[in-house]
C-alpha cells in the first residue's frame, strides 16, 4: 500500500477486527481513523513523556501513513456518566495492502519488557518530539495539557515537515506493548500497539 493509496474499505475493517482479536486483551467496541502520523527520518514511539523511561522505537518508511485507533467506552471518576467518553485500546499503522498483511506470520512477540504509560499516549517520531520543546517541569509537553479527555488530538507540531503528534486517552491503562508483522524479508508490514491494564 503507498502513501497515498487507501485499501479496500471492507478489508481494511476485516483486518483491523482480526489484529483486535489476535493482540488486545480488551476488545475496542470500535475502529477509527484518527488521520495521518508523518514520519520524517526517525523511528516513532507510543509514550507518556513523563511517565514513559525512553521507549520502544518503530521504524517506518518515511511519509504519511494512516492510523487507526479502536476504541472503548470509559468514565473517568467525577465525570458525568452520560457524557461520551472513549479510551485507545489499540493503535494500527498498515503499510501493506490488507491480504498482504493478513497472510503473514502473526506470530511475533510484544515488548521484552513493561512501558508504562498514564493517562495519554503520546504516538510521535523524534522530529515531532523535538519540534514540541520545551516540555514542562514535569516532562509534560503543552499541547498534551491541552488536549480532550474524551477523545483523541492530532496536533501538527512543525509546520515545515508537517510532523505531527497524536495524543490518546488511554484511560486506566498501565502499559504498552507493541507487535511488528513483517513479510518473508523482515519488511515491516504492520504496526500494532496495545494499550494494555
Amino acid at each position: 500500500m503507498t502513501n497515498n493509496r487507501r485499501p479496500d474499505p471492507a478489508d481494511l475493517e476485516k483486518l483491523l477486527w482480526r489484529l483486535a482479536d489476535r493482540y488486545t486483551r480488551v476488545r475496542p467496541a470500535s475502529f477509527g481513523h484518527a488521520g495521518d502520523l508523518v514520519v520524517l527520518d526517525s523511528p516513532i514511539t507510543w509514550e507518556t513523556p513523563w511517565r514513559t523511561e525512553g521507549g520502544f522505537n518503530h521504524h517506518l518508511p518515511a511519509g504519511s501513513h494512516p492510523v487507526y485507533v479502536g476504541t472503548t467506552p470509559f468514565i473517568p471518576d467525577g465525570e458525568d456518566p452520560d457524557a461520551s467518553w472513549h479510551t485507545v485500546t489499540v493503535v494500527v499503522i498498515p503499510l501493506a495492502e490488507p491480504s498482504a498483511i493478513a497472510a503473514a506470520d502473526w506470530n511475533v512477540p510484544g515488548y521484552h519488557d513493561a512501558h508504562f504509560i498514564e493517562d495519554y499516549a503520546v504516538l510521535w517520531g523524534d522530529e515531532a518530539m523535538r519540534a514540541s520543546l520545551p516540555h514542562e517541569e514535569d516532562g509534560t509537553p503543552a499541547f498534551v495539557r491541552t488536549a480532550p479527555g474524551d477523545s483523541w488530538t492530532n496536533v501538527v507540531l512543525d509546520r515545515e515537515t508537517g510532523a505531527n503528534a497524536f495524543v490518546f486517552p488511554v484511560g486506566e491503562a498501565e502499559y504498552v506493548t507493541g507487535h511488528e508483522i513483517v513479510d518473508d524479508q523482515r519488511n515491516l508490514l504492520c504496526l500494532v500497539l496495545v494499550a494494555c491494564e
